[in-house]
């Protein structure tokens, strides 16, 4: 039988994974659109972190988190709008009028200060009867406007977010018709048309939610009522947190779009910066070669790609790109090939008799005998002693 709280714990488990992937996990490129995503991604959590806390009855044990998602709902669709725009426009920090997008944050914020700033045992109060009563929830003004104005306002600010993120996608790919490189731009469009669709998710889960909130007066009396708003959520939310983890090479974003400046038609004596792509990355690819080749830097078992962009100047998302689609490898499969051409130079040159394979793959760059043998099976099909050994009966 399904059970919807526990989807929405895989959700949250889901969530968090990407999150790490994006911020935390070894050569992840963290850049500022991962960031932004990161932060829209946690914003989700929380909400149905609460949304559970609430419905199991456990937020009696922190009732002052009561409330707090409501505010944090309002960053989900202009951090949506805005991390798709970055990863079109390779956008690398946030623009000063992109503050405007806070605002309504800001006024629910504000909105639910007297609740925030009310006393514990107020917070356990209203807490109690909203786990008694969840039409109580949904219905108890706590801040100085009525409730209604919560659940009719965030769907319109969804709506014109989804507007804008539609028009982003749709004028990009109408103007980036690129053949070199569509491959990459239909990955990444691919990538942010799922998370555009799984935002609409939302959005008619909202519009079920007020529809139903302004029909029904006894609203979570009937649990069939509440179930399909709930489940569109959480498979929207699945959806944007699982698509990352089986597709990840989209986190390499558009790294080839470049701008330029160039007189503006509006304004005498201005400037506009116009984006435009970049098809030729030889300079960045021989620049790399040859850092390899007199650095040697491969043979450090920590190395990571943000070591490597900022020793060869190199941008880490263009870094990502050139090794993912010129090379046609992982950072890590990229590094490890390196080490095990030294591991086997180092065999041809010195005999078993001194060093064992396992030191020799230490000496290569190779931090553990498990990502050693595993490196080695991967790209010769066997183990080291049986390829030794071939070479020894080719020899």
């Amino acid at each position: 039988m399904f059970d919807l709280l526990d989807f929405m714990n895989a959700g949250i488990l889901c969530g968090l994974l990407t999150v790490y992937i994006l911020l935390f996990k070894k050569n992840a490129l963290r850049s500022y659109s991962d960031f932004v995503l990161s932060t829209s991604i946690l914003c989700q959590i929380w909400t149905i972190s609460l949304f559970l806390f609430v419905f199991s009855g456990s937020i009696q044990q922190f009732p002052y988190l009561y409330r707090t998602a409501a505010p944090l709902t309002f960053l989900v669709p202009p951090l949506g709008y805005l991390y798709v725009r970055s990863v079109l426009y390779n956008e690398k920090k946030w623009q000063a009028y992109d503050y405007l997008h806070l605002l309504p944050f800001l006024f629910f914020l504000i909105n639910y200060l007297p609740f925030f700033l009310s006393s514990f045992e107020y917070k356990l109060e209203i807490v109690t009867k909203t786990i008694q009563d969840k039409n109580f929830g949904i219905e108890k003004q706590l801040g100085f406007l009525p409730e209604s104005v919560f659940y009719l306002f965030r769907p319109i600010q969804a709506t014109l977010y989804l507007i804008f993120q539609w028009s982003l996608i749709l004028t990009f790919n109408k103007n980036n018709p690129n053949q070199t490189i569509t491959d990459q731009i239909k990955r990444v469009t691919r990538w942010l048309s799922t998370f555009t669709l799984a935002s609409s998710g939302f959005l008619i889960a909202f519009f079920i939610v007020i529809f139903l909130y302004f029909t029904q007066d006894n609203l979570f009396t009937s649990s069939e009522l509440t179930l399909l708003p709930n489940l569109i959520l959480v498979i929207s939310h699945f959806v944007v947190f699982t698509y990352l983890l089986i597709n990840p090479q989209v986190l390499t974003g558009l790294p080839f779009i470049r701008y330029k400046e160039t007189a503006s038609s509006l304004v005498d004596n201005e400037t506009v910066k116009v984006p435009f792509i970049l098809e030729n990355y030889s300079k960045e690819i021989k620049k790399l070669e040859k850092y390899f080749h007199t650095q040697k830097t491969y043979l450090q078992p920590n190395l990571t790609i943000s070591q490597v962009a900022v020793e060869t100047k190199i941008p880490n998302r263009d870094l990502s790109y050139i090794i993912n689609n010129y090379y046609q490898k992982r950072f890590n499969d990229y590094l490890n090939e390196m080490r095990l051409q030294h591991f086997l130079l180092q065999i041809d040159a010195n005999t078993l008799d001194s060093l064992t394979i396992d030191a020799i793959a230490f000496d290569s760059g190779f931090s553990s005998k498990t990502s050693f043998y595993r490196a080695f099976n991967r790209f010769y099909g066997c183990t080291p002693l049986v390829y030794l050994e071939t070479l020894k009966m080719a020899k």
